[in-house]
């Protein structure tokens, strides 16, 4: 069954057992009191807690542990690599009309291409996917090949040069051709031809009239456009130097799972361990400011800002070391207790979002690598959270809830369930005393009607070393009255609400796996037999 529903299936059954009724309008009506057993059950630790989020040591105590990704930097953030385009243009040299044979090499043009890649200076790119298109705009009247040859490139296949053939254009109606070259596995050195620059590409473009073509009359407007555009590059693999900047990341939300199901109440524990571990995948030493760690609690509106020194001063991490085929990632780690900082604020707050904000320092020293930074595709800046809670708590009223909507036989108009007592008998394994309440809410989640629950489920009775020596039994009762039934026809939902509170507040008590709360509901009702008219 499932947890959060539990509170309320004593009500729901006890107004749901019967099913409809239907008879004749002359058949005779008749009341009939009946005590109907409805649910057997039992509450576990897991009800209060996921079980997921929990862990039990050899002597059964369990602790709360809780694990969270806070923020992720991938190669985006140090290295984007835009698509580029480079355009070359080459207008004929002639005065006049003039015949050009076949085979003739038009022009053969050594440049070099600039890649903008704002601050940061690549000296080496090795490629995981990306392509290379050669476009061609031909108003000669002959069919040209064109090549793109790139001698600090290395393809795959080892060569470094892309041909293209165009067919006979004319000014007025230009011919046109593309050809491409899938990048992946490529490899660019972007020294630049003397091996002293960086983002720079060597090219030589090429372009001959076809040698087995007729070769071609030509006059001053014809002339020949190639396009070089690389598109979708991904890295595999860079180094150089990654530019000294800051990034700024947030303010940003995190959701926290923890107390999903408290709605109210307090909590006070007496120890919790907060592991802070930052994973550094690239090879440029980076500086973390941490401007804002806050929890906050949208159910009451309560926020608690961490306070520890990471928050006082920088973080700096080690770079990554480069062995050849893959980072060997840095480490950073903080431990944040109650003896350091309030992390037992910051927990019993009851918090169900964390807002983070903080600045990323890229070679906060400047070019200490001497354009040797790195990176790998999977390189990553990573950041984590550990959260171990061990359950020795005191509860003061610390609210569960639930809403359902009724599944009732009959109608509003007529109905067969008149009046009932539900009577709840607990047997308690818990050091805490429940409080049960059931409301009556309409559409907009206004409270229209209270289902009293007379009684307190009573703790179980402590030991001297602080556990549950003996399980306690308590009844308690819920009246249903003619005028409350009536409403629970009317289309109301039904909000149950159990408080927990420990039975001794002047000190942690330690939660154990095998307590539990056995629960049995019983149903004394009054029935018009024949009454759903």
């Amino acid at each position: 069954m499932n947890a959060r529903t539990r509170h309320t299936v004593a009500l729901l059954l006890a107004i749901s057992f019967i099913a409809a009724c239907r008879k004749e309008s002359d058949r005779p009506t008749w009341d009939v009191d009946l005590l109907v057993p409805l649910v057997r059950t039992t509450f576990s630790i897991g009800d209060l807690v996921a079980d997921s989020l929990l862990e039990v040591d050899p002597q059964g105590n369990v602790t709360l542990v809780y694990r969270s990704d806070l923020f992720t930097v991938d190669l985006d953030t140090l290295l984007l690599a835009p698509d580029t385009s480079f355009l070359y243009r080459y207008a004929l040299p002639v005065a006049d009309s003039l015949n050009f044979p076949a085979g003739l090499n038009l022009f053969g043009q050594n440049d070099v291409q600039r890649f903008d890649l704002s601050e940061v200076e690549l000296r080496r790119l090795d490629l995981r996917e990306g392509n290379l298109i050669l476009r061609m705009d031909n108003r000669v009247n002959s069919a040209i090949i064109g090549s793109l040859e790139l001698p600090g490139a290395t393809f795959p296949d080892g060569s470094s040069v892309l041909s293209a053939t165009v067919g006979a254009g004319t000014p007025s109606h230009p011919a046109y051709s593309t050809a491409a070259r899938d990048l992946s596995g490529s490899t660019f050195d972007l020294r630049g031809p003397q091996y002293n620059s960086v983002n720079t590409l060597q090219t030589i473009l090429g372009a001959q009239l076809d040698p087995n073509g007729n070769g071609a009359w030509v006059t001053a407007d014809d002339s020949l456009i190639i396009a070089a555009d690389y598109e979708g590059l991904v890295p595999a693999y860079a180094r150089g130097f990654f530019g000294q900047r800051t990034e700024r990341f947030g303010p940003d939300t995190n959701e926290l799972g923890l107390f999903d199901n408290f709605v109210s109440g307090t909590l006070d524990i007496d120890a919790a361990t907060l592991r802070l571990s930052v994973v550094n995948g690239f090879g440029a030493d980076l500086r973390i400011r941490m401007n804002q760690f806050k929890a906050i609690n949208t159910r009451d509106g309560n926020m608690v800002d961490l306070q520890h020194a990471i928050f006082q001063g920088p973080i700096n991490i080690n770079r990554a070391i480069d062995n050849g085929s893959a980072p060997v990632a840095s480490s950073y780690y903080a431990t944040i207790d109650p003896g350091n900082s309030n992390i037992d604020l910051f927990i019993e707050s009851l918090a169900d979002r964390v807002v983070y904000d903080l600045d990323l320092e890229i070679n906060p020293l400047g070019d200490v690598s001497n354009g040797n930074d790195f990176l790998y595709h999977e390189s990553q800046l990573t950041a984590s959270l550990d959260l171990e809670v061990p359950l020795r708590l005191i509860m003061n009223e610390l609210t569960l809830q639930t809403t359902s909507a009724p599944d009732l036989p009959g109608s509003a108009e007529g109905h067969a369930l008149r009046t009932g007592t539900l009577r709840f008998f607990a047997t308690n394994g818990f050091p805490m005393s429940a409080r049960l309440s059931l409301e009556l809410i309409d559409d907009a989640d206004q409270v229209v009607a209270v289902i009293p629950v007379q009684g307190v489920v009573a703790p179980g009775l402590l030991g001297p070393n602080g556990l549950v020596t003996q399980r306690t039994d308590t009844q308690l009762i819920a009246e249903i009255d003619a005028a409350t039934m009536d409403l629970l026809y009317s289309g109301v939902r039904v909000r149950s609400r159990a408080a927990f509170t420990t039975s001794d507040q002047s000190q942690h008590l330690r939660i154990q796996n095998h307590y539990a709360l056995d629960l049995q509901v019983t149903l004394e009702a009054n029935y018009l037999v024949n009454g759903d008219e």
